[in-house]
């Protein structure tokens, strides 16, 4: 238990990191779109980020799959979905395709899910944070192709407390739009601005820009490290020691 809450109080501290500012953008395009955005985008991530961390060398291993092939795989859907906010034309027709993948009735209840589903999945595959001991070690087990019930529940929770705040950021942005007049009757322009910075950020994974980006936050900002301080203590690398075999 106390691995557990450690492992979600850093998922949080993981977002107060300046390591995660590339993919900043990513998270602010959930404040705009349908209502369900942001719970598609928090379940796309979660999943995403669980099932890549414990199980993304063996589904490499079993398919025979180039690693890079992922990335590249997010690169495309964070490039189309940039251009569906930022495109009129494209955003029809990407809904026309969402409505025939999700029933008619579900699409209605909750518009904007779908689409959030892929950027939070992309997220997911591109999330490179300032992790600490404990996740560390869980990736190093998964890699060895050791993944336990402990290791998964670590991770979840992990996810979980980066998901938290992520939520709460896009949740905040929605209520800004809603009670300032001047965003509001913007919103068509927001949301095509957010698009083509989502496109660009797409352009710039190509050439490697979100990489060195994360590289230079993190060497310019050492203090990022210390909010592993949690994970630091004798107690619970003893415990990491315990459980993580």
């Amino acid at each position: 238990m106390l691995l557990l809450l450690i492992a979600f109080v850093g998922g949080v501290l993981t977002v107060l990191s300046p390591c995660v500012l590339p993919v900043l953008p990513i998270v602010l395009s959930g404040t705009v779109g349908g209502q369900a955005r942001p719970l598609g985008i928090i379940a796309g991530f979660v999943g995403s980020f669980v099932l890549l961390t414990l199980f993304f060398s063996s589904v490499v291993s079993a398919l025979g799959l180039d690693p890079a092939l992922l990335r590249w795989g997010a690169i495309l859907l964070l490039l189309v979905f940039g251009l569906t906010l930022a495109v009129p034309a494209v955003q029809q027709r990407f809904e026309v395709l969402a409505a025939r993948a999700v029933p008619r009735k579900q699409a209605s209840e909750r518009p904007g899910f779908v689409g959030g589903l892929l950027v939070g999945a992309t997220l997911g595959l591109v999330w490179t944070p300032c992790v600490g001991p404990i996740l560390a070690s869980v990736t190093t087990l998964a890699l060895s192709g050791t993944v336990t019930t402990f290791a998964a529940l670590i991770t979840l929770a992990y996810a979980a407390g980066v998901a938290l705040p992520m939520f709460g950021v896009m949740q905040g942005g929605r209520a800004l739009l809603r009670r300032v007049p001047a965003l509001m009757n913007n919103l068509g322009r927001l949301q095509r601005s957010f698009g083509l910075i989502l496109a660009l950020f797409a352009v710039g994974m190509v050439f490697g820009l979100d990489r060195r980006l994360q590289t230079l936050i993190v060497e310019q900002f050492p203090y990022a490290q210390q909010l592993t301080f949690l994970e630091d203590g004798a107690q619970v690398k003893q415990q990491i020691r315990q459980n993580l075999r």
